[in-house]
């Protein structure tokens, strides 16, 4: 069993999402970040879409059974105990009393927690995902105190990955992509949207990100009808202030409607940092397609490492150091700094 200490912000239970459900006003769902939440499965042995715990930092909990579990997504660290020192994008072995505590990030979002095995919980509306504007889906929202069981696994194995995967793809500054609507036809319009900077502004929710930068005062005037909108999708409402949806949008939209994040996408606009700054450049549909094979094709092939942890004490100061099984130092770790040196000793 787990118990949470601190839920943190905008913690819950995520999967892929949930699908045929629009109907009824129920949107996708599913994890921000989709490639984060893959990997935290993969490295603690499960399916790719077993249900995992979706976190914006701040987050504790006290474990009341030996596990194995993961950590992915911002490339920082998290603590067990207070002393022992991790790095995201690895699993490791919690033993029957340790505590965990996963920081606010300070270079993407969200993380994802995973445990060899999975959650005991249950599906609502043929998913595991928490779907925030609703209340239906309140079972599976993570709160200070909930106690969760999780499923028995023989697991023993803890694993780390590369990064490069994700320091290409996720997390980087460079610009965000567009498919521009159809509707949208205005090559100076298009021209001037490119120009302007956005920055990601503290309204920040499962449903979607608002960006603030010099308004576009051309859709002052808005007689839109509602129509379908899904996950990506840039609204610019009369303010000018452009509004980016994410999984826990709303099925249909009235306000203008420009074009869409493409999918290959929106696990770095997700993991964009507050007050980071957003450039937009076009792409055409034919190359969005193109650039999210060529990145399924680079996830599946990440590397991933068995290893073991070895924790020293030197100078009364804990040092970690993961060690990979050819005799390679991948990373130490001392007050939350990791250097990583890639040096192998005999």
């Amino acid at each position: 069993m787990i118990k949470i200490i601190n839920s943190g912000i905008l913690s819950s239970f995520q999967d892929k999402g949930r699908f045929g459900q629009k109907k009824i006003g129920v949107s996708k769902s599913g994890a921000l970040d989709l490639f984060s939440f893959q990997l935290a499965n993969r490295l603690s042995g499960n399916d790719i879409n077993e249900p995992c715990i979706e976190t914006l930092g701040g987050f504790s909990c006290e474990f009341y059974t030996d596990l194995v579990l993961s950590i992915t997504g911002p490339s920082d660290s998290f603590t067990i105990n207070n002393n022992y020192i991790y790095k995201t994008n690895s699993s490791f072995n919690v033993m029957s009393g340790d505590k965990l505590e996963i920081p606010f990030p300070q270079n993407g979002n969200i993380f994802y927690l995973s445990v060899s095995g999975g959650f005991n919980i249950d599906k609502i509306l043929g998913s595991y995902s928490y779907h925030q504007p609703s209340s239906i889906t309140n079972n599976l929202r993570i709160s200070s105190g909930d106690e969760i069981h999780v499923k028995t696994s023989n697991n023993k194995n803890i694993f780390l990955s590369e990064n490069s995967f994700f320091k290409k793809w996720i997390l980087n500054d460079e610009n965000i992509n567009i498919i521009y609507d159809d509707k949208f036809k205005s090559q100076n319009l298009r021209k001037m949207f490119e120009n302007k900077e956005f920055t990601v502004s503290d309204q920040f929710s499962r449903q979607g990100i608002r960006l603030i930068g010099d308004p576009i005062d051309e859709f002052k005037e808005q007689n839109e009808i509602s129509s379908e909108v899904s996950a990506g999708t840039v609204q610019i409402p009369p303010d000018g202030q452009p509004i980016i949806l994410l999984n826990d949008s709303q099925t249909t939209g009235g306000y203008k409607k420009i074009g869409v994040i493409p999918s290959f996408e929106l696990s770095k606009i997700s993991q964009k940092p507050i007050l980071s700054k957003i450039k937009f450049s076009e792409i055409s549909l034919s190359n969005s397609i193109k650039n999210y094979r060529e990145m399924m094709s680079e996830f599946d092939n990440i590397k991933i490492y068995n290893y073991t942890n070895r924790i020293l004490k030197i100078n009364d100061r804990l040092i970690s150091v993961q060690i990979l099984e050819n005799n390679s130092i991948m990373a130490i770790s001392s007050n939350k700094q990791f250097d990583i040196i890639e040096e192998s000793f005999e």
